[in-house]
């Protein structure tokens, strides 16, 4: 059972933790929706946007001249397709000849040592020919079992998104549509102005039967900032300076199957073959599914604030400098479990074995061993701090160049803890392994996981050609580290480091009206070893981390579409 505990325990901290931090860095920026700055690859700290300088930098506030108003949508499209290798455990090296009532053969295999322990497998699987090493192979095949995931490949379908009241939506396509507006003051030198925007939203499908569901089979983040009061001033001719304070709904949703697919379950299994056995009944092989979790919780009222500056240092050189602080948003909603039958008649086994009465000794509690459990969840969700550094340079009359670095740290990541309502019979269970282990990451109604993310740097470039005096293009591209290191990719997000490439375009229509486009492509490619992953893949039996592709390589490819598209005009 200590497989199979882990297992599900660490599963929903994992699904939930890498659904929101890592999300947090392939939407850093790429939800704004403004056309301007996706045309330039967001390398716009030291020329922010009209009225989106509210979130890249608010001392660009001060540019609006008069009333102006901006109405714009963003299209995304996220494809994301995981490909499996071979496991490269449970190792299956034979001997030749095979002996299996040699009881110390040498070398030996994990499939082959199962094969010799389990009197049904060498009923129901025999062996004709011991020096037939494809027939010794199929046996022991056919006793362990093949996983279903192996050398297979799983994609992601519609988009979802959590919304606000409602939870998680499927939808056709990913739209998001946003505006603001801003004046100057009546007697010049300061400017006001508020926008709607989404600083992260995206969501995912897959399959429920693939292998990917084992790491989200839905998976819906949104950040949607309703309020963000913002005020710039002309601090000197050459220097402004911008303030704002962000009121922001905050939403995350999963579904998710569970399983756990290492060697220990497998094992424990075979005690269901000793003859008038004590022990309750291990109904769980290494690739049945669990359960299915499903969880929604939200905060409507998160809080953050920001902070900017442009300095003209010259006529062919602009200076900026942009803070966004940390914003904390305390989720909180209702989630279920659904337990498969497996699951639910190994917990009867414990609870009618009277085997249960014992794990309040040891910081468990009493198993509940029913088909679903319900109740609220809560969870601390941390966005971190960002600090950008910019300049915008006219190289030309015609031709300005922009350069960016962006730091953010990632770092805060460290930990995140889950309390629920009630106790759970997998976080019981895992309580007692931790206690039996010497570890402290679950309580019967707490999980407490690990992270250890990074802080990250990255810059951006871009250019602006002015055209005519009626059309502006613009191009850019930004090289995006990722903040998971390599030790804890996995399937839920599976970016890594990644490249944007991105072009657009502005047509002033008339003295009141600009109209903009924007469009942007996002690549990135990840490979992780067998056993490289503690969020996906570890070898360690036991690993406190979730890892339903117990020693299988896999990889992930992203490919991002963006369509930024706005109307800004004065009134």
């Amino acid at each position: 059972m200590k497989k199979s505990a882990v297992t599900l325990t660490v599963a929903m901290a994992s699904c939930l933790l890498a659904s929101t931090e890592a999300c947090a860095q392939l939407l850093n920026n790429l939800s704004i929706g403004n056309p301007k700055a996706l045309g330039m690859a967001h390398a716009v700290t030291a020329d922010p946007p009209g009225i989106d300088s509210i979130h890249f930098n608010p001392a660009g506030l001060i540019q609006i001249k008069g009333r102006q108003a901006s109405v714009k949508a963003l299209i995304a499209s996220v494809e994301i397709e995981s490909k499996f290798g071979e496991p490269t455990l449970p190792t299956d090296v034979y001997d030749v000849p095979f002996d299996p009532g040699n009881p110390n053969p040498s070398p030996i295999s994990d499939k082959q040592l199962y094969y010799n322990l389990t009197q049904s497998c060498q009923d129901d699987y025999p062996i004709a020919d011991d020096t037939n090493i494809d027939q010794v192979a199929a046996a022991h095949d056919l006793c362990w079992g093949i996983d279903p995931v192996a050398n297979s490949t799983t994609t992601t379908g519609s988009p979802v998104l959590m919304v606000p009241f409602m939870g998680l939506q499927e939808s056709p396509i990913l739209l998001l549509p946003m505006g603001g507006m801003a004046f100057e003051g009546p007697s010049g030198g300061w400017a006001f102005g508020s926008a709607v925007y989404v600083p992260e939203g995206i969501g995912y499908t897959r399959d429920l039967d693939s292998g990917g569901a084992y790491q989200g089979h839905q998976v819906g983040l949104t950040r949607l900032t309703y309020f963000s009061p913002t005020l710039a001033l002309q601090v000197t001719d050459t220097l402004s300076a911008g303030v704002g304070v962000t009121f922001s709904y905050h939403g995350l949703g999963i579904k998710t199957n569970f399983r756990a697919s290492g060697l220990t379950l497998g094992y424990l299994r075979n005690l269901n073959s000793i003859p008038d056995s004590p022990l309750p009944a291990i109904d769980l092989g290494p690739y049945d599914n669990v359960g299915l979790l499903t969880m929604e919780m939200e905060d409507l009222f998160s809080v953050g604030f920001s902070f900017g500056m442009l300095w003209e240092a010259n006529d062919w050189l602009t200076l900026g400098f942009s803070y966004k602080s940390e914003s904390v948003s305390d989720l909180e909603g209702d989630y279920s479990m659904e337990y498969t039958s497996n699951f639910v008649k190994t917990m009867k086994g414990l609870q009618e074995g009277g085997l249960d009465a014992i794990l309040p000794l040891l910081d468990g509690g009493r198993v509940n061993a029913t088909d679903v459990e319900k109740g609220t969840v809560k969870t601390e969700y941390i966005v971190p701090q960002t600090v950008s550094f910019g300049a915008s340079l006219q190289v030309m009359p015609d031709l300005k160049v922009n350069l960016d670095a962006k730091w953010i740290e990632y770092s805060r990541w460290d930990e995140l803890t889950f309390s629920f309502s009630q106790n759970n019979d997998f976080l019981t269970l895992a309580s007692v392994i931790n206690t039996l282990a010497g570890l402290d990451y679950a309580d019967p109604d707490e999980m407490r996981i690990p992270r250890k993310y990074e802080d990250t740097w990255s810059w951006a470039i871009g250019a602006e050609y002015q055209w005519n005096d009626n059309i502006v293009l613009r191009a850019g591209y930004e090289p995006r580290s990722s903040a998971i290191p390599e030790d804890r990719t996995d399937l839920l997000f599976p970016i890594g480091d990644a490249d944007l490439f991105t072009a657009g375009f502005g047509w002033r229509y008339d003295n009141l009206t600009q109209v903009e486009a924007a469009i942007g492509y996002m690549h990135s490619n990840t490979k992780t070893d067998a056993c490289e992953s503690v969020n996906a893949n570890s070898c360690r039996e036991g690993d406190v981390v979730y890892n339903p592709y117990f020693a299988t390589p896999f990889e992930n490819e992203v490919n991002a579409y963006l369509v930024a598209l706005s109307i800004d005009r004065k009134f």
